[in-house]
């Protein structure tokens, strides 16, 4: 165990820590080697065919690192990252928005996921229909493969959820280590597009309710359907909430 443990897991195998700056390459790494490689948007999307599209990928999550609300799950034998939480607080009342972070997307495969992204999470005005000011995003939920089916997903995205419950008390630890930025902001609602089979039973684990749903066949890059790329048991893409 670390002095950045946040909370032991799987009998101790692992420990839950926050994606600190020092941890960022590894963050890195881990997005760049394993979500893209197995992540479907990212696969029907060829994301890891050019280096500026791995150049993208790579501001991109160091920007949403910034919001400094993202965990891993650590193996404290190997001390690698096995899987992570990367997440995002948005407040549009407040002009906090990630409008900025989706400005450095210019490849056309990058543009295509944030066009879709951007089409699940408007075809539901969640900020209008749940009378909620601030959310957290669940934006990037990834798992090593030699680390898979061991439940760490579901862990991580459970901590973020008892998370944002801690941010909305005022003067609690956690609001304090928010960046100046976001200071004051109390998230009331956690989201998530959840892109595969996998991901979206660890939604309903975890009582997220589906806002909007899409099938894959909807969706096409370069002259073929997202449906046609990807593994069949993945069937549609959903835009889920849960209250905190």
């Amino acid at each position: 165990m670390s002095a950045q443990c946040l909370k032991l897991i799987c009998d101790g195998e692992f420990e839950i820590v926050k994606i600190t700056e020092e941890l960022y390459d590894e963050a890195v790494e881990l997005f760049k080697n394993y979500f893209v490689k197995y992540e479907n948007l990212s696969i029907a999307c060829n994301l890891r065919d050019t280096e500026e599209t791995r150049s993208e990928m790579e501001k991109f999550i160091r920007l949403l690192l910034r919001d400094n609300i993202s965990f891993a799950a650590r193996h404290i034998p190997s001390q690698q990252l096995a899987a992570m939480c990367i997440n995002k607080m948005t407040n549009p009342s407040a002009n906090i928005k990630p409008d900025h972070i989706f400005e450095i997307l210019e490849s056309p495969n990058m543009e295509k996921i944030g066009e879709i992204m951007h089409h699940l999470e408007t075809s539901y005005d969640i900020y209008k229909e749940w009378q909620v000011k601030c959310i957290i995003e669940l934006t990037f939920l990834s798992t090593r493969t030699e680390f898979s089916r061991r439940g760490l997903a579901l862990i991580l995205a459970d901590f973020i959820v008892d998370y944002g419950r801690k941010l909305k008390e005022e003067g609690s630890k956690e609001s304090l280590e928010l960046p100046a930025y976001l200071k004051g902001q109390q998230p009331e609602a956690v989201t998530s597009v959840f892109t595969s089979h996998f991901s979206q039973r660890v939604g309903e684990k975890l009582g997220f309710v589906t806002l909007f749903r899409e099938e894959y066949t909807k969706f096409s890059f370069e002259g073929k359907t997202f449906a046609e790329k990807i593994d069949p048991q993945h069937k549609y893409i959903v835009f889920a909430a849960k209250r905190l």
